[in-house]
């Protein structure tokens, strides 16, 4: 059966087919009479007759969606976060989403052609937008909203949304050393992320205004290397991390002299769980703490002190940027985000539903 047109539509109500096209556009501003468009609009509903997106598209150079770029896997528990959070916040705005795997000079394209109307770019480690991709918003051809790409230069041609790591690494310090703890095991990757390289000098600041907290540092001995072939999903590479972490927190705490003011820092969300069991079986009284990262499994393990990342508000903030680029009178923005300490995490992550 043949799909019904605008012709079909027209012939049937005996009016042209640019009448018909303005009687079905809300959005149109040319006046008929509200006879006649009742009438265009009963008889496409009898016809069957459904709207071209992909026409209606490249007509207006507006498809109402986004592209989100995003190249780490959404079985990531922080990316899904803020996916979600874009999801949401694009709803609110009456954009639609699609996620997208790279920057390709396809994706540039379809900005060009009207089937994405913009991007966010969502950032990782020392991921950074594509030179591309910051020339196409430069020109117009592709706004653009980055997440957690480090700070937005003055000029840039973009909006950004950022997480304040310093901040996050200082507030966990002030509230350790407010526990009396004395003994501070870092475990951390060897991996050279911005964040990474920020919490790093933001904690040794803050060591020096805590009297009588030290550290010291357990590698995990994660490298940038492995962590990019876990990102593939390479199981034994993931299991052979977590058995020598495991090794290495051990060892660490069974050197450890009084748990009970001593805490176990943890620079990455992996480690987190891996800290929990070496401190539930070597050193009981000990304090966990996590910097950042996924959710652990709070109904386990309620006493983790938390600074959380607001990864789902970052989503929604970005969506609202974006909302923004999309005016005629745009204004490129800054958002930083600080983390938010939790000593006890909701039992659930955002976006999810309890089983």
């Amino acid at each position: 059966m043949t799909r019904p047109t605008l012709k079909d539509v027209a012939r049937r109500a005996s009016v042209s087919v640019s009448t018909v096209s303005y009687a079905l556009n809300d959005d149109s501003h040319v006046h008929l009479a509200p006879e006649t468009r009742a009438r265009v609009r009963r008889i496409a509903k009898e016809l069957g007759y459904t709207p071209n997106a992909m026409a209606r598209s490249l007509r207006t150079r507006s498809s109402r969606t986004a592209g989100v770029v995003l190249t780490k896997p959404l079985t990531n528990l922080r990316y899904a976060a803020i996916v979600q959070g874009i999801a949401n916040g694009l709803a609110t705005s009456g954009l639609r989403m699609t996620v997208l795997p790279d920057a390709t000079a396809g994706v540039l394209e379809d900005c060009r052609n009207g089937m994405i109307d913009g991007l966010i770019f969502v950032g990782h480690d020392d991921a950074v937008p594509p030179p591309a991709l910051v020339e196409a918003a430069a020109v117009g051809v592709a706004p653009l909203v980055t997440i957690d790409c480090g700070g937005r230069a003055a000029d840039a041609p973009h909006s950004a949304v950022d997480f304040d790591y310093a901040h996050g690494a200082r507030e966990m310090i002030t509230h350790l050393a407010g526990r009396d703890i004395r003994t501070i095991l870092h475990v951390r990757p060897e991996v050279s992320s911005r964040a990474e390289r920020d919490r790093q000098a933001t904690l040794m600041r803050a060591l020096g205004h805590a009297d009588g907290v030290t550290m010291r540092v357990v590698s995990t001995g994660m490298s940038d290397e492995d962590l990019a072939r876990t990102d593939a999903e390479d199981g034994a590479i993931a299991r052979g991390y977590l058995a020598s972490t495991l090794r290495s927190i051990t060892d660490a705490l069974l050197g450890v002299d009084d748990p009970d003011t001593t805490a176990v820092l943890c620079s990455w969300g992996a480690d987190v769980e891996t800290s929990l069991r070496a401190v539930s079986h070597v050193a009981p009284g000990t304090v966990v703490a996590a910097l950042a990262g996924s959710w652990p499994r709070t109904e386990i393990w309620p006493d983790l002190v938390y600074s959380r990342l607001p990864l789902e508000e970052a989503g929604r903030r970005a969506a609202a940027l974006l909302s923004s680029e999309l005016a005629p009178d745009r204004e490129h923005l800054s958002i930083v985000l600080p983390p938010a300490l939790d000593t006890r995490l909701p039992e659930t992550p955002p976006g999810r539903t309890p089983a």
